[in-house]
């Protein structure tokens, strides 16, 4: 244990430290962290256990007295120079009794051991950092929920080793909690009481939009399930997946089981008495990419019940496959009538409808040449059947959607724009199952013409074998001169008219 000057900060080497490592995985960061992080109360003694944004750190130690744990050194030096003070080593070796106010985990407690020492699970890794909280401390918590959707969608299984850092990687097998009510039960156990949790989406290291389960079980569904949709769409963009996690996701908040199937849970609880000074934390908290805007979105009920400033209706996208797939042709028509009428450079994705009221999700997005194209590839992309079957390219299917969606307001494609979904194995499959289907169709028709060519063949030579039997006969002979005569007759008859 010594220490070791840098920057304008202090690193002590607490035991266990890491000298030639560097953490590969992101840091735990984004704007939803960094709002949380500005509510704590100033002045405040901050304990930051794990890695997190550098400018994250810097905001809150502007505003706080602050010091960080890593198991890294080469971080721990980083983080340093930027006048920070730093306690190298792995948390076993932490020896802090009641000295913070407050203890900021948000990159959640996989990456607070090193090898050089013991190798602590969930609960003995909370209770080291319960240990440093004084009497009425804040935590505040991210726990990555091993089922969440980016588990499902992940090509690779979470028990592979990725990374130097993954040394133990357990996944489905850690004893981390694995649902909201028995996190809240375990920090309970560990003599921590739940203030506020929230699911966050799309990922753990930076979400863009967290909601309570009530929010999520009785707020506005199909809009929380369409801003969902929005966070995890941004964050698979062409990325290699399973399934399309935008599906899961918004099937997940509209089926009830938004906190349940989240990426990861954030808690901010207390060490008894209650803290006189509490986070006044919101139902939902949304990123500005997903609505717009340059700050964070504070959702939640008025007096009267009313969510805002949460818009209204159920994302444009999910209607018009729900019609293709019911062959529900009014429907699609009213659809794409009405969407080319009222945002016809908006997509899909980027729609609500409220009736018949379409408005866009993020007025900020960017337009699109041909939005109509891009529904077009979301069709034939995610292999979904509709009501023109015959239809397998992209050009005569983006005919038929202009044409139903009426000649008014219709836009013409100015430049290649493509869609940025995610590359799902998934969908792949059932291409590829459409392609069988196809080529065992074709077969099929080439087999039938094939019997019937023989068919017709056995006849040709049952005729010609017919033909050259009578053709040798004397009454064969006899009818052909007969034949020629009245033809001759005829014509001799018409001349003389």
């Amino acid at each position: 244990m010594g220490r070791r000057a840098g920057g304008d900060g202090m690193i002590r080497m607490i035991g266990g430290e890491m000298p030639a490592f560097t953490e590969v995985r992101p840091p735990a960061g984004g704007v939803l962290y960094g709002y949380l992080l500005d509510r704590l109360p100033p002045g405040a003694d901050v304990l930051v256990a794990g890695p997190h944004a550098g400018d994250l750190v810097e905001a809150l130690a502007a505003r706080a007295t602050v010091t960080c744990l890593l198991r890294a050194q080469p971080d721990a030096i980083e983080l340093d120079g930027r006048g920070v003070s730093v306690q190298c080593g792995t948390i076993s070796k932490l020896t802090d009794v009641e000295r913070y106010d407050v203890v900021v985990a948000l990159d959640g407690l996989d990456r607070l051991c090193s090898p050089e020492g013991p190798q602590y699970d969930w609960s003995e890794t909370l209770q080291a950092l319960k240990r440093t909280l004084r009497p009425g401390g804040l935590l505040l918590l991210a726990v990555e929920n091993e089922l969440g959707v980016h588990r499902l969608v992940d090509p690779g299984p979470a028990t592979a080793a990725r990374d130097d850092a993954a040394w133990q990687p357990l996944g489905e097998f850690d004893t981390k909690p694995g649902h909201p009510s028995r996190l809240a039960a375990r920090l309970a156990a560990a003599g921590l009481t739940v203030d506020w949790l929230g699911a966050a989406w799309p990922l753990p290291d930076a979400p863009a939009l967290i909601a309570t389960p009530n929010a999520l079980e009785d707020g506005p569904v199909d809009a929380l399930a369409a801003m969902a949709a929005s966070a995890v769409a941004r964050a698979y963009e062409k990325r290699s997946v399973l399934s399309d996690p935008r599906r899961l996701a918004a099937a997940a908040v509209r089926g009830g089981l938004g906190a349940e199937l989240a990426a990861a849970w954030l808690v901010v609880a207390y060490r008894a008495p209650r803290p006189t000074m509490v986070l006044d934390l919101p139902p939902a908290l949304i990123a500005p990419v997903l609505l717009g805007g340059e700050s964070v979105v504070e959702a939640g009920p008025d007096g009267e019940g009313r969510w805002t400033p949460l818009p209204a209706g159920r994302l444009l996208e999910e209607l018009l496959l729900g019609a293709a797939l019911r062959h529900d042709l009014p429907g699609l028509r009213r659809l794409l009538t009405g969407w080319m009428a009222a945002l016809p450079h908006a997509t899909a994705d980027n729609v609500l409808v409220d009736h018949d009221r379409f408005a866009p999700l993020n007025p900020a997005a960017p337009e699109s040449a041909d939005p109509l194209r891009r529904f077009g590839q979301t069709l034939l992309g995610g292999a979904y059947p509709h009501p023109w079957p015959a239809v397998t390219d992209l050009d005569t299917l983006t005919a038929i959607l202009r044409g139903a969606a009426g000649p008014d307001g219709t836009p013409r494609p100015a430049a290649a724009d493509v869609s940025p979904a995610p590359d799902s194995r998934r969908e792949h499959e059932e291409q590829i199952r459409a392609l069988h289907r196809q080529l065992a169709d074709a077969a099929s028709q080439v087999q039938w013409y094939e019997d019937e060519l023989a068919k017709r063949d056995d006849q040709l030579a049952d005729a010609l074998i017919k033909i050259e039997a009578f053709s040798g006969h004397l009454s064969y002979r006899v009818a052909r001169l007969g034949f020629r005569a009245a033809r001759t007759a005829r014509n001799h008859l018409r001349k003389g008219k």
